[in-house]
């Protein structure tokens, strides 16, 4: 990127000015979120999308990412655990960068690390797309969490930092019915055009009904240190933490050549 006002040039991703009057300073990041629109309509019911700029609309490509995923990249890094175009959360925070690839994010999450001292709390959303990244303290005490469907599962949690291994996630099992078939009876031979037809209809309408599918379970945390459920958002909605909310940290969605160029030092989160 080039500012107007100097001609600096920015890096990107990292917000460091490479070259002009500016070269070494950094830009301020600002906290955001990836989120599908649906996860972020449910938080924010009468938020505002930004509208399209009419006269660049037809410039606009609705179909980007998938387009610029079977472009070759521009520099690669062989010998490295990942692959040029695995998706990985990255994130920095008081020393080298750390990657998390985004496969084992949506397997294991709620993920519990410890980076460079700090202990953190990855997750991805109840939507499967969306995440957040969270300082994993309650009142200034290192705490762990988990998904509540596993404590009722008597899951038990386990730290995942850099020495230990990470909990996985309960997998659903899809459920099969175990109730005998039901075989539609057959009309007696005697039977007589004129009969009302409202019981075999009703009977058609019986056999073919099924149960309603179960609403999903809402998706909360629980910690281990207060036992307090939290939400997405990373606040606490019931026990002794309630209204309480963790301090969240800036990561970014990238595909791992582009991180890893931009981080030489990242290292990778691993099971």
């Amino acid at each position: 990127m080039r500012d107007k006002e100097t001609g600096t040039w920015w890096q990107q991703i990292t917000g460091k000015a490479i070259y002009g009057p500016l070269k070494g300073a950094s830009l301020e990041l600002v906290l955001s979120d990836e989120l599908t629109f649906g996860e972020w309509k449910s938080e924010i019911p009468d938020g505002k999308v930004l509208a399209e700029v009419p006269k660049y609309v037809k410039e606009y490509d609705s179909n980007w990412e998938p387009e610029v995923a079977k472009y070759p990249v521009p520099i690669s890094f062989p010998g490295t655990a990942l692959k040029s175009r695995d998706v990985v959360v990255g994130l920095q925070i008081d020393g080298p960068a750390r990657a998390y690839p985004w496969d084992t994010l949506v397997k294991q999450s709620p993920v519990v690390d410890r980076v460079n001292g700090t202990p953190l709390l990855v997750a991805v959303g109840p939507d499967g797309k969306s995440f957040r990244v969270f300082i994993s303290r309650i009142d200034g005490k290192d705490a762990e969490f988990f998904l509540k469907d596993e404590a009722e599962g008597d899951a038990k949690p386990e730290a995942k930092t850099e020495a230990k291994t990470e909990t996985k996630s309960a997998t659903p099992v899809n459920a099969k019915s175990d109730a005998p078939a039901v075989t539609k009876p057959t009309a007696p031979a005697d039977a007589k055009a004129s009969e009302p037809k409202g019981d075999a209809t009703a009977a058609k309408t019986a056999t073919a009904a099924t149960p309603p599918p179960a609403p999903p379970k809402p998706w909360i945390l629980l910690d281990t240190t207060t036992a307090s459920e939290w939400n997405f958002q990373g606040c606490a909605i019931s026990g002794p933490s309630l209204g309480k909310c963790l301090d969240r940290v800036p990561a970014l969605k990238d595909y791992w050549f582009d991180w890893r160029n931009y981080h030489h030092d990242t290292t990778v989160y691993k099971r």
